[in-house]
């Protein structure tokens, strides 16, 4: 089928706006109307296509047609030759093209991300008018690599993830760490969900798949976020998240997995799940959090600013910090509800927790043994869990959580594992409102 371009229709309805929709007529042979100006016969396939317009039952209106065409004629086009009009408008204009820059996790899931991304995700952007620069990762660090030395001019309208929570914070962590970082944290980041875990995407802007992820960022807008640092105290190290970050048994198994991570892909946290089950450990925290007052007005402090003098800002209330000691399953501090995309119920962990709420959301599940946790995870899977007595659910704003005796001092941020050393206090920080995703929550589009 021949494409007709925009310029040809113009031309050829251009000479009489008032001109009645019957374009053709039929004679014993049929023949096409000429204009009066132009003389310029459309092409065999589309007047053809005439003889068949009495039995179309739905017809699209170009409305994005030319500005040579006048706009009090929207005359109905067949449906290919819409898009192939919309198509031409897109690419013909001036300054409405989004450079990006696209880094791929060619690992990420089933090891299918490449190829959902070149036939699936990448047309839709074209057509949408990005430019894109797309570069695959080819070890762990990559993208934090790529994230914290790329030249920012190549990339004003932000950088695409194509992979899982992980890469997501993979860049974040690349952006923050980089010396212009006022402009750096002003890049927006957006996200195709082609990983193992795709929490963040689904819970913020209700996004489970990689075409409607095309889709959203075709649409634009862009939707703030809050920040939490981690910060293993002892080292000053400061890594960022997104999502949440976890201790105990979800952070044992977060390690354990990576042993299965080339010959399982997403089954690998089942299976590390399962087997740390099995072989159950004792796990003793020392916490200390400090609760939000709902009385106080939170600032937006800079993320320039380092975890020691967020922590400073509150320093009048160091009185009201809560002391919790002794053994828990498991330790969450949530920055949203952390609603899993592969989830059969979508259960969520902290169901109190937004994205951009200033806060951030404690859960401690208190006790050992197989049994309380086995009821943990299944009243989890139906958000029962936080009817249960044995689990603790505060609104906080700064966290510490220190490891005692041979507890596994892991941390997990984001389905990242940190790893510390010896008896390492994990502090983390909540940096308002300091991200910014590619798309529009929900609630802003409605």
């Amino acid at each position: 089928m021949k494409q007709v371009s925009c310029s040809v229709v113009n031309k050829c309805l251009a000479y009489n706006p008032c001109l009645s929709r019957n374009y053709y007529q039929r004679s014993h042979t049929v023949k096409l109307q000429r204009s009066q100006a132009g003389q310029i016969i459309l092409p065999r396939k589309l007047r053809k296509s005439t003889l068949w317009q009495t039995n179309f039952t739905q017809r699209q209106i170009a409305t994005h047609c030319s500005s040579d065409l006048s706009t009090s004629c929207r005359e109905e086009l067949p449906s290919y030759l819409t898009v192939n009009v919309l198509k031409d408008q897109s690419c013909a204009r001036q300054g409405i093209f989004r450079k990006v820059i696209v880094i791929l996790n060619p690992n990420s899931g089933f090891r299918s991300s490449r190829e959902v991304f070149y036939q699936k995700v990448q047309p839709t952007l074209e057509l949408s008018g990005f430019m894109m620069q797309v570069v695959e990762t080819a070890y762990a660090g990559h993208a934090h690599a790529l994230a914290s030395t790329v030249d920012l001019s190549t990339c004003p309208d932000g950088i695409i993830c194509v992979g899982g929570d992980g890469i997501v914070n993979e860049v974040l962590n690349g952006l923050l760490g980089r010396d212009d970082l006022e402009e750096a944290i002003q890049l927006p980041i957006g996200i195709i969900p082609a990983g193992s875990e795709n929490s963040l995407v689904w819970t913020v802007l209700g996004i489970r798949d990689p075409v409607s992820a095309a889709t959203t960022l075709a649409k634009g807008g862009i939707t703030p976020i809050d920040v939490f640092s981690v910060k293993r105290t002892q080292a000053g190290i400061t890594h960022f998240g997104l999502t949440a970050s976890y201790y105990g048994f979800v952070a044992d198994v977060l390690q354990l997995s990576e042993k299965f991570r080339l010959h399982f892909g997403p089954f690998r946290y089942v299976i590390a799940g399962l087997l740390k089950f099995l072989s159950l450990p004792q796990y003793r925290f020392e916490v200390n959090y400090l609760p939000l007052s709902p009385r106080r007005n939170h600032k937006l402090l800079p993320v320039t600013e380092k975890c020691n003098d967020h922590l400073a800002a509150d320093s009048s209330a160091e009185d009201n910090w809560v002391t919790r000691k002794g053994e828990f399953l498991g330790i969450f501090v949530c920055n949203h509800f952390c609603k899993p995309a592969q989830g059969l119920l979508s259960p969520v962990i902290a169901p109190k927790a937004q994205h951009n709420d200033g806060s951030l959301d404690l859960i401690l599940v208190h006790g050992s043994g197989r049994l309380r946790l086995f009821c943990f995870f299944i009243a989890y899977q139906f958000c029962w869990h936080l009817l249960l007595p044995y689990v603790e659910y505060v609104k906080v704003k700064h966290v510490k959580v220190r490891p005692i005796g041979k507890t596994h001092n892991g941390c997990g941020v984001d389905g990242e594992l940190l790893l510390g050393e010896g008896q390492t206090e994990w502090q983390c920080s909540l940096l308002p409102a300091q991200g910014r995703l590619l798309g529009r929550h929900r609630s802003a589009s409605e």
